[in-house]
């Protein structure tokens, strides 16, 4: 887990109270609790520092994809989860931080930015397995990067409204629901051998009287024939 002071809360509320351009990187340090050239070596910026622990969550997707041995659909969903994870384990600067981009539009660009950099860990992942050779499936893929991060930043925004409103497991449950869309890209021999499985269909014809004992018994009679 992402240390939780990588983005000092206090340091956020100074932005939000005080206004982002209005506010020095001297106080933001003494808000920190550092010196100035320590703000300057950890975070370089006002902008970085805003945006210090999403840098490290996104190298940390990048590395748990990248050594992960699992399925793919299974990478993908420990990875949405680590994300999850990483933002829910400090709410407090989780929330001070929506709150000061939802009032900053040069944060909300370059919010947009670490967006797309989750659209290609996940993209580079699918690549790697070898997933986006074709025209038609690097389309898939880019369309599946894209479409996971949007079900976990919804997630996300539900939860910041509400932690009560979602958590992992119903994060976990919408995502195996969309990924289940592409599974022929993602578990191609499974796909292929659920789709070889024949299915077996019996019909038998009774009187509208007949009773659960007669029904039974027919249903065994017509299975036994079908399989002979």
């Amino acid at each position: 887990m992402i240390a939780s002071s990588a983005v000092p809360p206090a340091a956020l509320d100074l932005l939000i109270t005080q206004g982002f351009d209005a506010t020095s990187v001297d106080e933001l340090a003494a808000a920190a609790g550092i010196s100035r050239s320590t703000f300057f070596r950890r975070f370089g910026s006002k902008e970085n520092m805003v945006f210090a622990d999403q840098e490290m969550i996104i190298t940390h997707v990048q590395t748990t994809l990248a050594a992960s041995s699992v399925s793919v659909t299974q990478a993908l969903l420990d990875a949405a989860h680590v994300v999850f994870d990483q933002y829910t384990a400090n709410p407090e600067a989780a929330r001070l931080r929506h709150k000061l981009l939802s009032s900053v539009a040069a944060l909300r660009e370059r919010e947009l930015v670490s967006t797309h950099s989750y659209e290609r860990a996940f993209n580079d992942f699918l690549k790697a397995r070898g997933l986006c050779e074709t025209p038609a499936n690097r389309s898939l893929c880019l369309g599946l990067s894209a479409g996971l991060v949007a079900i976990h930043n919804d997630h996300l925004r539900l939860w910041l409204r509400d932690a009560q409103a979602t958590n992992r497991d119903r994060l976990a449950k919408d995502v195996r629901l969309f990924l289940d869309r592409f599974a022929d890209l993602l578990e191609p021999d499974e796909a292929g051998a659920a789709r070889g499985r024949s299915v077996n269909v019996v019909v038998s014809v009774l009187d509208p009287g007949a009773d659960e004992q007669e029904v039974l018994a027919a249903v065994s009679e017509a299975l036994r024939q079908s399989q002979d």
